[in-house]
């Protein structure tokens, strides 16, 4: 599908986030001493109820994610959450998520 408009991005983004969230309510029944993931499914469910891209920001993702490889850069963006990279907010979640379009 592709996501041509921001309102289509905005629910395909809040989609993932939730099934990340999911993803690591599973790696805490898996691991359970380490509650990093505890923190990262949390974090997510906050990340995801502040979803709002404005038009600026939407005018640099809309070139980039025309076609699916941004999935793969959702879920990198989201696993790293709580591990790897921690937003403060969602914007700057979508600077990660840019910065890993733009990598691959």
């Amino acid at each position: 599908m592709l996501h041509n408009n921001k309102e289509n991005f905005e629910a395909s983004v809040s989609k993932q986030i939730l099934v990340s969230a999911d993803w690591r309510d599973r790696q805490l029944q898996r691991f359970p001493d380490d509650d990093r993931n505890t923190k990262a499914k949390a974090r997510l469910l906050e990340l995801e109820s502040e979803i709002d891209i404005s038009d600026a920001k939407w005018k640099q993702l809309e070139p980039i994610v025309q076609d699916n490889k941004f999935l793969t850069a959702i879920s990198e963006t989201n696993r790293d959450v709580g591990f790897r990279t921690h937003p403060i907010d969602f914007s700057a979640w979508l600077d990660n998520l840019y910065s890993n379009l733009t990598r691959h």
